[in-house]
């Protein structure tokens, strides 16, 4: 033995213990300072070669808390670097995850296994034939917990591979070595996997603005912040009556779709929303940074793609035999009060103020006036011609009448 270095047990080739802890501490330092998943496998592939282990490919995966993505990862193949991917919720698993030795580590708790791939022995698996057609020797997988076993974290862990094309594969040291960093590797990708699943849970339950500001430091109660936006105010003319004669299951089913496709829309015009309402939902479009037309043509173009589609909806409803749904969309343009309100204990990131009030108020006319789209005086000025209107009305608790119009 060498100052530094150390024989595997197998009495292969001597192992570098400065050069394994030096890849140790930049893998911790990683994990602490940044959140990068792709920078971290990258660099952990690229330091696992440097030490001569015969790393042709590695795959990982990790469990997501989010409603579409069950989880995320991707490959490091040598001479190509990594490729992330994210894994959609699905009834239909893939087909690759059915015939693949990581699904049945996952679903029996099974914390490591191993595959020599040159010899000729029939394989359980599909795609490990593959890799030994591929030129593959030797694959190892571990599956890494997060948090005690039998206790749900909500991200229950993350499963590693690796692929040898070495003859003879792994050695005892190689896998040694691998193994000692696991826990490293771990520790990092466990507090990037915690951080994406707070952003993600925010941006599903609060907003992306909202949950982004959250999750920087915005979290005293009271704390707000002025802001100019169009609000848009949403709601399923009628909803009342057919929940009532309705079976619940399809009303969820019901509101689940609707506001799914309508909430669809204004994210892809760059609008937030912030709640949903029971039937509806409040959403802001801000104009921070960006001309005040231009955020009200995105906001009234997504309020008539949000009609179209609900139209859409609505002839699948009917060919089925279910009652239709009408939306309702209201646009404004004022300033609001942005940020948290509430308790002590429970806050809503959110936005108060007269003009919040004001567009709820003008979203009710829109049944009596026979329009589906009404915008206010204040929107109506800032986007410019090319609106109808629809006469001076009342808004209840609001002092003074206002213009209305739709297009």
């Amino acid at each position: 033995m060498q100052d530094g270095l150390v024989s595997g047990a197998d009495g292969s080739e001597a192992v570098d213990l400065a050069a394994i802890q030096d890849l140790s501490d930049w893998i911790i330092d990683e994990g602490l300072l940044r959140d990068d998943l792709d920078r971290l496998i990258q660099g952990f592939c690229e330091g696992v070669a440097a030490l001569d282990i015969p790393l042709v490919r590695m795959h990982v995966s990790i469990a997501a808390l989010h409603p579409t993505v069950k989880g995320y990862g991707g490959y490091w193949w040598r001479n190509r670097g990594f490729v992330a991917e994210e894994y959609e919720r699905s009834s239909m698993p893939r087909i690759g995850w059915q015939a693949s030795p990581l699904r049945v580590m996952l679903e029996e708790g099974v914390m490591a296994m191993r595959y020599r791939l040159d010899t000729n022995e029939t394989l359980s698996f599909p795609v490990l034939e593959e890799f030994r057609e591929g030129g593959g020797t030797d694959w190892v997988g571990r599956l890494v917990r997060f948090g005690e076993e039998g206790v749900d974290t909500g991200l229950p862990g993350m499963l590693l591979s690796w692929l040898s094309d070495r003859p003879g594969g792994f050695s005892d040291s190689d896998i040694e070595t691998l193994d000692r960093l696991v826990p490293r590797l771990g520790l990092a990708c466990y507090r990037i996997a915690l951080k994406r699943a707070a952003q993600d849970l925010l941006d599903a339950y609060v907003g992306t603005d909202a949950g982004h500001r959250v999750l920087s430091g915005q979290i005293e109660r009271g704390a707000a912040s002025r802001l100019y936006s169009v609000i848009m105010v949403a709601d399923l003319r009628g909803f009342t009556h057919f929940a009532d004669e309705t079976d619940g299951e399809d009303v969820l089913q019901s509101l689940n779709e609707t506001l799914g496709d309508l909430a669809d829309i204004v994210d892809a015009h760059k609008g937030d929303v912030l709640k949903f309402l029971g039937d509806g939902f409040l959403a802001i479009f801000s104009l921070e940074g960006r001309d005040a037309a231009a955020v009200c043509a995105e906001a009234l173009t997504a309020a008539e793609e949000m009609r179209t589609a609900n139209d859409r909806l609505n002839e699948r409803r009917a060919a089925s035999g279910r009652a239709p749904l009408v939306v309702d969309v209201a646009l404004h343009l004022g300033e609001v009060m942005y940020g948290n309100v509430g308790s002590n204990r429970r806050l809503d990131f959110t936005v108060i103020g007269p003009a919040v009030n004001e567009a709820a108020r003008i979203e009710a006319l829109c049944q009596p006036l026979g329009e589906q789209i009404l915008v206010s005086e204040s929107f109506a000025a800032a986007f410019g011609g090319g609106l109808r209107s629809v006469g001076t009305h009342e808004l209840r608790g609001v002092a003074r009448t206002q213009e209305l119009f739709t297009r």
